[in-house]
């Protein structure tokens, strides 16, 4: 059941950005970046795995307590609510690129096919030269200190080697963020005013900034907030002090090695209380069909193990579903987009563009020049202009399916692990049609969507939203956007190679060394080495997802009572989403099934509180435990979620 609406925010201050709210905003972006950063790299701790952003709603529970305390001391100095939802939005908008799946994965790739070429691998005459120069540095006494560590980014020689790329590669990443906004620009409407979709992961951050005073207020909050608080606390202290008894909550693998049990693949469970508080926001029906369909897949791949049968492809599967939801929300956008782009190219619709972020000719002007600066790139490195549409085409349409996803549905997580455009191109048309510069400079895109569980465009669109509810004009909320994301892309990158050079990516916690190994080992080398042609059973299975998530889709929409989503089959045949968190959804779905059932509506909203409460706690003091890791880099507890 989609949480209930409350009324935007009226304050005196609420349709100004004042230059103090955006130079607080930026030294919270340049504290987030650090702080994100080193819990990745060198503690293995994930803040941005879930769609809600732990460091992001902390840093909001933070500045609101210091913001009481001005309010009754210096009033003067006190911050509206709709400026504290500001710096929200510019902590969330620095996450999506300092966290765990996006820069520091760019920044592995373009060190590793250099310090790895070997001459059992050969990488040197495979493809070297097909690589940019441009691209990254391949003078190995830069690259001794990157994995070794023990160095330091900022000597002459090295930052010499380094400023180059990273002056392209945030230029790229600012690109292609801009882009995602001005898509956001087009569908918002269709999205908010058209569908009604209700955002439900823009429900706590506006609750707690609206009115502090009301959601701190209710008992029931803080016996959520004390449970998960307390569990997290004990568990802590266990990781200091392993006499201290702790409560086991975070991932426990059962895989069990028995056939025919064996087959059904890696099975983790876990009882992580932030967890079960985000799922509660999910509807019911999306809840039972996220779980059920996960545990189908697994009943399918035992079976599948026993009869000795070849895989039903799901990872395809679940790349069509997601393809097709994008597709499915442009369908379902049509007569939007129509009266949009007449109004656009003659002057004849009468949308209203006071709300949006930028009018709607700009929006296209910004998407058209976003696509040339792109070519502009792609010409340089040498990729053909082809390929650099067909990869953004199906970047994009997926981006499409996972905002409109998070819009309606609030789902907790979304992974999209290993679905990423590249492969989805190669084992449909094999590599021959594409050639190994093309497959070559295509495989320095993979960071971009390896895994995207902090989406930067969904995270945009809710920011809007944030916004709009807020009652901030849009249009200086994207100009703050646009700063967070000017200063915190570069300083992200500079950030990652100082803590490299320091530590060596070879002790890193984080993915650094695996995405380079599955990006030049496991996907490029093989690809040069045994060319593959079309794979007709992949397509075949691509489609057969496309098509299971619109019949699904269909049966929803005209049968009410039909209790199985579309959204729940992509997750459930997802490889990345449901295996971690499957468990906590279970409960969380029984317990809201029953509070609707015996308590009803009323029952249900007085609930609410409770399972926010969860969230806050459980970040709250993961959130300070994750602190003084970065401090005294020690490990502690990290609420279950790390990046290995």
């Amino acid at each position: 059941m989609p949480v209930e609406k409350f009324p935007p925010i009226k304050d005196k201050q609420s349709t100004d950005i004042p230059l103090k709210v955006v130079v607080i905003g930026l030294v919270v972006v340049i504290v987030n970046t650090y702080w994100v950063s080193v819990n990745n790299l060198i503690i293995g701790l994930v803040h941005n795995y879930m769609s809600l952003f732990s460091n992001a709603v902390f840093t909001l529970f933070v500045l609101i307590l210091l913001n009481l305390l001005l309010r009754k001391f210096l009033p003067r100095h006190s911050l509206s609510p709709s400026n504290l939802l500001v710096i929200y939005v510019m902590a969330v908008m620095v996450t999506t690129v300092s966290g765990h799946t996006t820069m520091n994965k760019l920044v592995g790739t373009l060190a590793h096919p250099f310090w790895f070429d070997t001459a059992e691998n050969d990488w040197r005459n495979l493809f070297w030269q097909y690589i940019p120069p441009w691209f990254t540095t391949n003078d190995k006494s830069v690259l001794r200190g990157f994995f070794l560590g023990e160095s330091s980014v900022f000597t002459r020689h090295h930052f010499k080697a380094w400023i180059g790329p990273m002056i392209y590669w945030s230029a790229f990443t600012f690109v292609i963020y801009f882009v995602l906004i001005c898509i956001n620009t087009l569908i918002r409407r269709q999205f908010t005013e058209h569908e009604r979709l209700t955002y439900p992961i823009t429900w706590m951050p506006l609750e707690m900034g609206r009115d502090p005073s009301s959601f701190f207020r209710k008992k029931l909050m803080w016996a959520g907030f004390g449970i998960a608080a307390g569990i997290s606390l004990l568990n802590g202290l266990h990781a200091l002090y392993p006499a201290i008894p702790a409560i086991p909550v975070g991932w426990q693998n059962i895989t069990p090695r028995e056939k025919p049990w064996v087959y059904s693949g890696r099975t983790l469970i876990s009882f992580q209380p932030f967890v079960i508080g985000l799922s509660f926001f999910m509807p019911l029906d999306l809840a039972f069909s996220a779980w059920f369909f996960f545990l189908l897949q697994k009943l399918m791949r035992m079976f599948l193990g026993v009869m000795g049968w070849r895989t039903l492809y799901f990872d395809e599967q679940a790349q069509g579903a997601w393809i097709g939801l994008g597709l499915l929300a442009l369908w379902v956008g049509r007569n939007h987009f129509k009266r949009l782009f007449s109004q656009v190219f003659s002057g004849g619709g009468k949308l209203s563009e006071v709300n949006e972020p930028m009018r709607y000719r700009t929006a296209l002007l910004g998407i058209i020049g976003g696509l040339l600066f792109l070519l502009w790139f792609a010409y340089k490195a040498g990729l053909s202009f082809w390929v650099l549409i067909l990869f953004f085409g199906i970047y994009c349409c997926s981006a499409i399916g996972v905002t409109k996803v998070r819009a309606g549905l609030g789902v907790a997580v979304h992974e999209i692990l290993f679905l990423n455009p590249a492969r989805t191109m190669v084992t449909s048309l094999g590599t021959r049609t594409y050639g190994p510069r093309n497959l070559t400079v295509l495989s320095f895109f993979y960071w971009l969507s390896r895994d995207q569980p902090h989406h930067p465009m969904p995270n945009q669109l809710e920011s809007f939203r944030i916004g709009e509810q807020a009652s901030i004009n849009n249009r200086k909320l994207l100009r703050a956007m646009l700063i967070t994301l000017a200063v915190g892309i570069p300083l992200t990158f500079l950030i990652y190679l100082h803590l490299l050079y320091e530590h060596g990516a070879a002790n890193s916690r984080s993915f650094i060394l695996r995405v380079g190994y599955e990006t030049f080992t496991q996907r490029l080398q093989l690809w040069l080495s045994l060319p593959q042609g079309h794979d007709y059973v992949t397509m075949g299975f691509m489609g057969l997802g496309t098509g299971i998530t619109a019949l699904l889709l269909a049966l929803k929409m005209r049968f009410l009572w039909w209790p199985l989503h579309p959204v729940g089959y992509v997750l459930g045949m997802s490889p990345g989403e449901m295996v971690y968190i499957w468990v906590p959804v279970l409960i969380s779905w029984a317990l809201k099934f029953s509070i609707l059932r015996y308590g009803g509506l009323k029952a249900y909203r007085r609930a609410i509180p409770f399972f926010a409460g969860l969230i806050l706690g459980d970040y709250s003091m993961g959130c300070i435990w994750s602190i003084i890791s970065a401090v005294f880099r020690v490990t502690t507890y990290n609420m279950g979620w790390h990046d290995s």
